[in-house]
């Protein structure tokens, strides 16, 4: 702190994290309950018999958030883990790109509206072979261009390396001869 504006500032955050403290520990006692003095760091985490407040610190002194020192552990029962599907596993997939196109065409290929076209039923995806995929993902589309479909540019990819064009571009043909 600077300023003597800034210890002004601070002292008020202060007095409001203070207060709203005061606020969340009260929540667990009852209106006829006198107000509680400093806490006690050698009571137990388990709460008196018949009492209704639940104590914030546990039985080492440190404290736990809004009480949480005295409620009991609850067991958690063991993970399950679901089947595989597998027409799921053997669908090919492809990092390259979920990294770089699902933006725009969707994590399945369907395309995002108003980004990407859907893949799946693409007339330039089915009538082009891999290799003229890969020079239209070097190349792009502009968004004015007469084959432009969506009115939305496709950018260039020609940054990528040769191997990363090949298997966007075999997983697109995948998508759409699916």
């Amino acid at each position: 702190m600077t300023t003597a504006q800034d210890k002004r500032n601070f002292g008020l955050i202060a007095t409001v994290v203070a207060t709203l403290l005061l606020t969340l520990t009260a929540c667990d006692s009852t209106k006829d309950e006198a107000p509680a003095g400093p806490a006690n760091t050698t009571q137990s985490a388990a709460p008196a018999a018949g009492s209704k407040q639940m104590l914030s610190i546990d039985e080492q002194g440190n404290i736990a958030p809004f009480g949480f020192a005295s409620r009991k552990p609850v067991p958690v029962p063991e993970l399950q883990v679901a089947a595989a599907d597998p027409a799921a596993a053997t669908a090919a997939t492809s990092v390259v790109f979920a990294t770089n196109c699902v933006a725009c065409h969707g994590p399945d290929g369907k395309g995002v509206e108003g980004l990407g076209v859907n893949l799946i039923e693409s007339r330039l995806v089915a009538d082009s072979s891999r290799a003229d995929l890969v020079v239209f993902l070097q190349a792009g589309r502009a968004a004015d261009a007469p084959d432009n479909v969506s009115g939305v540019p496709m950018p260039s990819f020609a940054w990528m390396s040769d191997a990363d064009l090949a298997e966007v571009a075999a997983y697109i043909k995948s998508l759409n001869q699916g």
